[in-house]
């Protein structure tokens, strides 16, 4: 493989000048640094006489690394500048309308570019989101009055960063405007407007006129590479049955719309490289409207690149054009290659390009004897290669690896060959009596491709869900394929390639089941930031697991949905041996009802009360309905199942009884040789009086600060007797209860407990051996060890 490399040279070219740009992701130097050894390189390979090669790929490698380095560069009074300093009173802002504002459940969301902040001139661009619908345009000036708010990167651990993801779009900061300050000055459209962003508006109302809302969403994502209307469950339905490749704007249907005009083109001109160039142009129009998608860019590039060599009549290599399509994608914005998109696109391309021929050539002698069993095993085997290639990035990304595809496959791409022009033909077809017809057929294929995605994810055929990859497994595995790929020599006797085959999937196996083979038995337990609620995971030494509450569910977010089961699917947990209902309160139990439909819970610690509340009931009802075993709380409770820890239910009793539901909070203190902590749920004062008198002693070294920091809790008595060295709060930041109190906070500081914060630290993580302790923090990055507690 190696000498079929040389003479590709954009493959070489495209390596060094990426891994430049991951060098400098990773290693955050200054400009000037980057820009100094550029300069000094560059210099040295003008005047080196011999040129060297290997001076030539350090050049490329530092100039991806200054090119990254670049983007981040900004302007002094650019709002990424100042953001940190900004409270959170309201200003007044002007800014200019950058993108198409989007209507989606009661509010309009669009992408600002600043222009003033309380008068004083800023640039830069910000996402708004503005409550109810308002009718503003791309170009239009707005005046209004808005809080601006600083991106935060993920706070849980395994969720997904939100900062990240904007800032490749060049967005740094977010704001929730006021619609009652609005002042909007109209502009005329421009050139984009026109040519751009008024035919995509009216591709998508065109597509919501004649298909359901269902349909429409579909369309509007495999044609638009509009993704924000697309059904939630039909969305899950793609993904659990292999199929999520086709709601991607990804190269088949790029080459579909190509082939349909090229075709077009040269029916009626008669001149193939005036149809080439037409069709190119055509493709990067395409590219425009579907807002420079990164399956959209590589796909198009390609194309182009293979139309650009037939115009000139030059021979082209596909793996050099996929390596040059990446090189002007990255050169242009090298943020790209952070990207999902961009990361599967060109991986799943290689793979039909590196892998597939090797399946090609076994299949091949069935081609003149069984050519329709020779086309449905070429269809698998295509499907397969892609699969198993992107294997550890999509379990790194989402937990799952999703086999069903390479069977469904067969059917749903044929199908999709014959929805995407049909589609097209749909729109832009004239007479209404006659399209009626179209529609119709069209919405027959599309519905038949749903039921076939709906039915291999019901029936979860070959899906392996739970699992989870670090990243240096995901860089070891494509490590090892690389190094298979740069080995393998067509020539090379049977034996010497089973020996090859053979290594590598061994050293895949050792990657796979390394953290397996180096876990020491240690307790941790991790406090998930959901804002003002509770949800606590603890992992036992011999990994028995307990959820300690699951969040809210509220009318804009469900935890139990957006954090909990993200946490435990990327944990690889799928069983919970306890669920612990501390109390009924909507921010301790809003997120059960999602997590017992998902996760095998083997019994339920809840207190013995009454609450009148919808989502209580409910609850109730589901836990009977699945016949999951409940525990009601008393202080006579012995665990024998997590004998391993010594975990003691210290309050409430079965009899106990009163008005204040957040004093039936279940206490449980736990302890694995000299480590311990203390969980509170939301108990107030009078509970840690009664623990008070009950107990000379409940020393500990962690405690779940009672009630998020209320000043109705954390008293003085209480942290006499329980003595923590480090608090956890669980709350969210500006929440409308002023939480957590001053009071309860200098409390806290009087007896010396280093407490952290979720609105602050995010998600906090305390693990021990049962003699040392170590505390991570996700948002604020804290890492520290505290020897023999």
């Amino acid at each position: 493989m190696i000498e079929k490399i040389s003479n590709k040279p954009f493959v070489i070219i495209t390596t060094f000048f990426a891994t430049g740009i991951i060098f400098s992701k990773i290693f955050d130097f200054q400009l000037l640094e980057y820009f100094a050894i550029f300069t000094i390189t560059f210099i040295f390979l003008i005047f080196s006489k011999r040129k060297p090669i290997l001076i030539l790929f350090l050049f490329i490698f530092i100039f991806g690394a200054f090119r990254f380095s670049l983007k981040n560069f900004y302007p002094k009074n650019h709002i990424s500048q100042f953001i940190d300093k900004l409270g959170n009173e309201k200003l007044h802002i002007s800014a200019e309308v950058a993108n198409e504002a989007i209507f989606i459940s009661g509010k309009t969301r669009t992408i600002l570019s600043l222009q003033t902040i309380e008068e004083i001139p800023v640039n830069g661009k910000i996402s708004a989101t503005f409550i109810g619908k308002l009718d503003i345009k791309f170009g239009d000036n707005i005046n209004f009055l808005g809080k601006l708010r600083k991106l935060y990167p993920n706070n849980n651990p395994y969720s997904f960063n939100y900062k990240e993801y904007l800032e490749k779009q060049g967005i740094c900061a977010s704001i929730f405007a006021y619609s009652n300050s609005l002042k909007i000055e109209k502009k005329p459209q421009n050139f984009y407007s026109k040519i751009i962003i008024a035919p995509r508006k009216w591709l998508r109302n065109r597509i919501n006129k004649l298909f359901s809302k269902k349909e429409s969403g579909f369309l509007r994502a495999i044609i638009l590479g509009d993704k924000g209307a697309l059904d939630k469950e039909l969305k899950n339905d793609f993904s659990n049955s292999g199929l999520s490749h086709i709601l991607a704007v990804s190269g088949l249907h790029t080459g579909v719309i190509a082939l349909i005009f090229l075709t077009l083109f040269q029916v009626i001109l008669r001149k193939k490289n005036l149809a080439r160039i037409l069709t190119i142009l055509i493709l990067l129009y395409y590219m425009f409207l579907c807002q420079f998608v990164p399956s959209v860019n590589r796909a198009v590039i390609m194309i182009s690149l293979v139309l650009i060599a037939k115009i000139i009549e030059r021979k082209s290599d596909n793996l050099n054009i996929l390596f040059a399509a990446a090189f002007i994608i990255l050169l242009l914005n090298p943020a790209q290659i952070l990207y999902v998109g961009f990361q599967l696109s060109f991986l799943s391309v290689f793979a039909i390009l590196v892998f597939y021929p090797i399946f090609f050539k076994i299949l091949h002698p069935l081609y003149n004897k069984y050519k329709s069993i020779y086309w449905l095993l070429n269809m698998m085997a295509i499907s397969f290669s892609v699969q198993l290639f992107l294997a550890p990035l999509t379990i790194f990304y989402f937990n799952k690896i999703a086999l069903g595809g390479i069977l469904v496959n067969v059917i749903a791409i044929p199908l999709l060959t014959f929805i995407l022009p049909l589609s097209i033909l749909t729109m832009f077809f004239p007479i209404s009596s006659i399209n009626f017809y179209y529609v119709a057929a069209d919405k027959f294929l599309i519905n038949t491709l749903f039921d076939i995605s709906h039915f291999v994810s019901s029936k979860k055929i070959l899906l392996f869900d739970f699992l989870n990859f670090e990243i240096w497994q995901v860089l070891g595995i494509f490590i090892v394929l690389l190094i298979l790929i740069l080995i393998w020599k067509e020539r090379d006797k049977i034996t010497k390639k089973i020996i090859y085959i053979g290594s590598s999937a061994f050293l895949i196996i050792i990657l796979i089941f390394l953290p397996a083979l180096l876990y020491l038995p240690k307790i941790e337990l991790t406090i998930l930031d959901v804002r003002t609620g509770d949800a606590i995971f603890l992992q036992t030494p011999s990994r028995k697991n307990i959820l300690i509450d699951t969040g809210n569910k509220t009318d804009k977010i469900n935890f139990g949905e957006k954090v909990v089961f993200p946490f435990l699917q990327s944990k690889q947990i799928r069983k919970l041996d306890l669920l612990v209902l501390t109390h009924p309160h909507a921010d301790h139990i809003g997120g059960a009802n999602y997590l017992l439909d998902k996760i095998k819970i083997r019994s339920i610690l809840m207190p013995y009360c009454e609450y009148n509340s919808k989502l209580y009931k409910n609850l109730c009802q589901k836990i009977t309905e699945k016949n999951i075993e409940v525990i009601y709380a008393d202080t006579s409770l012995v665990f024998d199942d997590f004998s391993q820890i010594k975990m003691k239910l210290l309050f409430p009793y079965f009899e106990f009884s009163s008005k204040n539901i957040n004093n039936y909070s279940i206490i449980l203190r736990c302890e694995y040789k000299n480590f311990s902590f203390l969980l509170t749920g939301d108990a107030e004062k009078e509970v840690e009086h009664w623990l008070c008198e009950k107990y000379d002693n409940l020393d500990i070294d962690i405690l779940k600060v009672c009630h998020h920091g209320s000043n109705t809790s954390s008293t003085d008595e209480f942290l006499d007797l329980t003595m923590p060295e480090f608090g956890a709060i669980s709350v969210g930041k500006f929440n409308r209860y002023g939480l957590p109190s001053d009071k309860a906070l200098n409390r806290l500081r009087k007896h010396n407990v280093k407490f952290f914060r979720t609105d602050e630290d995010g998600a906090i993580i305390f693990s021990s051996d049962g003699e040392d302790l170590e505390i991570r923090t996700i948002l604020s990055k804290q890492n520290f060890f505290v020897k023999k507690i």
